[in-house]
């Protein structure tokens, strides 16, 4: 899975670092979504998988994040659920339309983006520019991890969102 075309001068505004993703299990809503739609996905399904955990007696333990499968290039629909990182004992009371989504551990690349959250793609593509040049698999997962509440810091200049591609081992 790459996300968008790779521009080799893209590559070089960005630090992309070898990591180990370290696991995490999520309360997610997974659905097909047009690019267009994806702020109002994330706007209707964040808070309430938010909502779900707290509400469950469990904790958040990370960012609001957008886990990504796939994009149908031809269309602009992606594979993608909006999701909560969670930990705790037990499991959460699912409203209709959540699921738990287990990501398992393992090899990544990372890459941190400042930014307008329209500009992301810049971000993906020089991901994509390093996994052509280093001849890597596609990601089986990608998963944008939201680290900056918009919120509270008006200036979108200064909004973190760290970025992993995930590879099967």
């Amino acid at each position: 899975l790459v996300m968008a075309g790779s521009q080799a001068s893209a590559q070089n505004e960005y630090e992309i670092k070898a990591s180990e993703w370290e696991g995490k299990t999520y309360v997610a809503h997974r659905d097909s979504v047009a690019g267009s739609d994806i702020t109002a996905f994330y706007t209707q399904h964040l808070p309430a998988a938010y909502q779900t955990i707290v509400t469950s007696g469990l904790s958040p333990s990370g960012a609001p994040s957008g886990l990504y499968w796939g994009l149908d290039m031809e269309t602009n629909i992606f594979n993608m659920a909006a999701a909560v990182p969670f930990s705790g004992d037990g499991s959460p009371n699912l409203q209709e339309g959540y699921e738990v989504i287990e990501v398992a551990a393992g090899p990544s690349l990372v890459v941190d983006y400042y930014g307008p959250y329209e500009l992301l793609t810049e971000a993906h593509a020089a991901m994509g520019a390093h996994m052509e040049a280093e001849k890597l698999d596609p990601a089986y997962i990608v998963i944008e991890e939201y680290i900056t509440d918009p919120t509270t810091e008006p200036d979108s200049s200064k909004w973190h969102t760290r970025i992993h591609y995930l590879f099967e081992e």
